[in-house]
């Protein structure tokens, strides 16, 4: 009999391995693990999740298969996050947060996605499709940019 795993489990599990690790550093093109926090849409509460926060020249984007998930529709209605551990003297750091579509979110997605070794199964797409076969589906994916709040 197969195990099923509890989502929230494991998205818990996830937090507490992310927190436990040292932070990596951003590399061109490559996914690294944060936690991220976005207020609740109803409760304003913070809500922390695990997620790989891609840069691609210079600017932070993070990515999901489809628009419908909680913390989409939190940080879409929000505007701005938080990653904890971000800043350069290591505390949390504050972005807005701006969905992106078209070129720039197609690019995003071809380099984050084939390095993720995951195909989810809302994905419009192969993980190795080309940046002209990603341009169509990104109304219904999820790419947002990361802007640094200035201090």
């Amino acid at each position: 009999m197969e195990q099923q795993t509890d989502p929230r489990a494991a998205a818990a599990q996830a937090i507490r391995d992310l927190r436990a690790a040292p932070v990596p550093p951003y590399e061109e093109g490559k996914p690294a693990g944060r936690v991220v926090a976005v207020p609740g849409r109803r409760s304003g509460e913070p809500r922390p999740f695990g997620i790989n926060v891609t840069m691609l020249d210079g600017r932070l984007y993070l990515c999901s298969a489809i628009r419908g998930r909680d913390w989409v529709r939190n940080l879409d209605a929000a505007g701005a996050c938080s990653v904890e551990r971000d800043a350069p003297d290591g505390t949390d750091a504050r972005y807005t947060a701006t969905l992106v579509e078209g070129l720039e979110a197609a690019r995003v997605l071809a380099a984050y996605l084939p390095q993720t070794g995951y195909a989810d199964p809302e994905l419009p797409f192969a993980l190795d499709a080309t940046v002209e076969e990603i341009v169509p589906h990104t109304a219904s994916t999820t790419v947002f940019r990361l802007d640094p709040v200035p201090a």
